[in-house]
């Protein structure tokens, strides 16, 4: 049997204003200058298999979703086949399985020494340790990005950028009209040095109608990588 690895995050904050920085999630969200974006808690399931991942996120956005984006970086190339709309109840089923649980103990009384020498007379001497939208094609390559591919998947639009410095990558995002997180550059420098590309997520309005929802659906991409990661900066 395939070794598989299941990993899931609740990360919560009061009342986030967008377009900060969401501390804790895989990538960050950046929004349209002036847009007022909020979303009080992000949902992440990570699913591991040898050497192929799926990470599915959902989150509660509230605002004016043409303002939206999530920027999400990968360790390889994403391609269409490859990204998927997840099922909300699902993430929140797991949600609910994997949270917290109110136990109650009830210990001896420790004052009790004579059950703590019978229990150190009968204890063995321990074993030792072992060891252990956008700016044009020009600007874009004058800034060291580049457009891998665009995709619409369900309510989403998506590009996959590469980028050669994180300076162009955080002018490339403010010149396409969004307000990126302070600090944006020095967390983005890491992913560009080990060659990781970005996965750039919007929102298609006209196809967000059909879906008939209130609320985002969870977004799913899967890659083969032995990189076993949750890229969190």
């Amino acid at each position: 049997m395939k070794a598989k690895l299941v990993l899931t995050a609740l990360l919560a904050s009061t009342a986030l204003l967008m377009p900060q920085r969401a501390h804790a999630f895989c990538g960050f969200y950046v929004g349209k200058a002036g847009a007022e974006l909020y979303n009080h808690a992000s949902k992440v399931v990570l699913v591991r298999d040898e050497n192929r991942t799926v990470l599915t996120m959902s989150n509660d956005f509230q605002g004016n979703l043409t303002d939206f984006a999530m920027v999400v970086p990968v360790p390889t190339m994403i391609v269409r086949e490859q990204i998927h709309i997840g099922e909300k109840a699902l993430v929140d089923r797991i949600d609910n399985y994997s949270a917290p649980r109110l136990v109650k103990y009830v210990d001896p009384d420790p004052c009790d020494t004579r059950r703590y020498e019978a229990l150190k007379r009968s204890m063995a001497p321990p074993a030792p340790a072992k060891a252990a939208g956008r700016v044009s094609d020009s600007r874009s390559e004058a800034l060291g990005v580049k457009v891998e591919a665009e995709y619409t998947v369900g309510e989403y639009d998506i590009v996959i950028l590469s980028a050669k410095q994180s300076d162009g990558l955080e002018t490339w995002l403010k010149e396409s009209g969004y307000q990126v997180p302070a600090k944006a550059s020095a967390a983005l420098q890491p992913y560009i040095r080990q060659g990781m590309k970005f996965f750039v997520a919007k929102v298609n309005l006209k196809e967000k109608a059909k879906t008939g929802s209130n609320f985002l659906r969870p977004i799913q991409i899967a890659y083969e990588s032995e990189k076993f990661m949750l890229p969190i900066r």
